[in-house]
């Protein structure tokens, strides 16, 4: 067995406290890194290979920023730097102890949400397209990383969409409304066409065929019906305005997997992006937000429509590890 010597222990020691103090720095989400100290972590990385093997090791030990909340995995990174003159006093202890609070409390707020969606009825996998014949022959069709539970009953059929994206094709039956629920609100029809988006803080309705009842969550919501190439974000709160879409473009991501864009912002092509991968995007919204997209971008292909978009914008794409890629403006 080959031994280490103490100077090449040390020096290992060094460059895996500097790899987690960048790794803090590149994932300060409150305080995001400029680019500058973006290139800066890029030059560290490229300058030797320890470095970025150190990196590597360093994600790999963390079990991957998307599989725990951020502030776990920031102050994982966090106390690992600030423990290093004190690996074996009792403040190290202390701070173990109040890093497995700031871990597992979090986990435990994200559990309940992570069990709902592996117990659901239908879902898809990162990358992974399918589609569902419904006992009322309705078929349902579930965009990459998504989840629905189905409840049928004598008065009315009811989908929640947990997660993602779906697109229905509705079996009419006026005697049982066909009713799409989300966080936000939801979508009532009696045969037709129709996809919903659920994001963050809204989900967004678009109406391919007949037509579709929106409303929020809150108790006496406005109602609005929609018609075909209609579309309308539904907030907990208030209905959004309604606008146009194009459907021959808005088919093209169902049918052929592509994403048709005129105008969209980079970022919101990045977080579309980002859920057909199964790595982070990590980029500075701010930063990109002012760069517009026209273009057509392969959804099952995130990689190559990463590099599309570097093609034609003035972005550097970095990939740090095969879930990791980091976008940033390219310097001049």
């Amino acid at each position: 067995m080959v031994m280490s010597s103490p100077v090449e222990m040390k020096d290992s020691e060094n460059i895996s406290t500097q790899a987690a103090e960048w790794l803090v720095l590149m994932t300060d989400e409150e305080n995001p890194p400029s680019a500058a100290q973006k290139q800066a972590f890029l030059d560290w990385k490229n300058r030797d290979p320890r470095h970025a093997d150190a990196v590597d090791k360093l994600n790999a030990m963390l079990g991957g920023i998307q599989q725990l909340p951020r502030v776990a995995s920031k102050a994982a990174l966090s106390v690992s730097v600030n423990d290093r003159h004190h690996q074996h006093s009792w403040q190290t202890l202390a701070k173990t102890f109040v890093l497995l609070m700031v871990v597992f409390i979090p986990m435990l707020i994200w559990l309940p949400d992570s069990v709902t969606l592996i117990m659901a009825d239908k879902k898809t996998d990162v990358g992974q397209w399918q589609s569902f014949t419904l006992a009322d022959n309705s078929v349902i069709t579930l965009s990459s990383d998504s989840a629905i539970n189905v409840d049928f009953n004598n008065a009315q059929r009811t989908i929640d969409l947990l997660k993602g994206e779906m697109r229905v094709k509705v079996s009419k039956n006026p005697k049982r409304p066909f009713v799409v629920k989300t966080e936000h609100g939801s979508l009532t029809a009696l045969g037709t066409e129709f996809s919903v988006a659920k994001r963050s803080d809204y989900s967004l309705l678009k109406v391919i065929e007949s037509s579709v009842a929106a409303t929020c969550q809150r108790e006496g919501c406005d109602v609005k019906a929609l018609h075909p190439g209609q579309q309308i974000r539904v907030y907990a709160e208030h209905l959004g305005k309604i606008a146009d879409f194009n459907v021959s473009d808005a088919s093209l991501i169902w049918d052929k997997h592509q994403l048709m864009v005129d105008g969209m912002s980079l970022t919101n092509v990045l977080t579309i992006l980002n859920r057909f991968h199964h790595g982070y995007f990590y980029f500075d919204a701010q930063q990109l937000d002012n760069y517009h997209v026209s273009a057509v971008l392969p959804l099952d292909k995130p990689q190559e429509a990463l590099a599309l978009l570097a093609d034609s914008l003035p972005i550097k794409v970095s990939t740090l590890t095969p879930w990791w890629t980091t976008i940033t403006m390219a310097s001049k």
